[in-house]
């Protein structure tokens, strides 16, 4: 084996050290800077896959600005909640009742807040284009999530502990926000 493969695994252990300690003493500014930075790299995977020449930089940061302002700490108050609503426990009845608020609760909310900052701040669009958009989107965004999120949110009730579940919903999220990104470039023309 090449010595640059122990380096690596060396420069990840130190890194997961390192954002482990940062979750045990600052774990909401450490829950809002990941999920800006995920939700910034969502939006550069979006406008990979759009292709249309030049990134646009200023959409990222408004994205990753999305992230650090709703993504991580609207997270990280959540997880706490539940996990005081529902005593800590993980045994599979009271995951499926987690599941169940969360999807029926904090996943729609979700969406919308996405949605409108993407209409209103990444896209600035009037209050008007942008309530249009959501109210023609919301149905068939929130289908596709519930298609995802109650495995996500089950695994992340079930086998996740508690301080790294907005880095695991972060994670799937990742995909979420690129499709949503997404979905926002094509039916806007059509919401409009």
């Amino acid at each position: 084996r090449f010595c640059g493969g122990d380096m690596a695994m060396q420069l990840v252990a130190w890194a997961w050290k390192r954002y482990n300690d940062k979750l045990e003493k600052h774990p909401l500014p450490t829950k809002a800077l990941t999920s800006a930075t995920i939700a910034g790299l969502s939006d550069l995977a979006a406008q990979w896959l759009v292709g249309h020449g030049s990134y646009r930089y200023k959409r990222t940061a408004a994205m990753a600005g999305f992230g650090l302002l709703w993504g991580g700490p609207s997270m990280h108050f959540w997880q706490k909640f539940m996990e005081k609503k529902f005593s800590g426990k993980k045994n599979l009845s009271t995951t499926a009742q987690k599941v169940l608020v969360d999807q029926v609760t904090y996943g729609p909310v979700n969406n919308i807040m996405m949605m409108s900052y993407i209409a209103l701040v990444v896209d600035q669009t009037t209050v008007q284009a942008a309530l249009s958009r959501v109210k023609c989107n919301y149905p068939g965004v929130q289908l596709k999530g519930w298609q995802v999120w109650p495995l996500a949110s089950l695994v992340n009730y079930r086998f996740v502990p508690l301080k790294l579940r907005v880095l695991f919903a972060n994670m799937v999220a990742l995909c979420w926000s690129t499709f949503l990104i997404l979905q926002a470039k094509q039916k806007s023309k059509k919401c409009t």
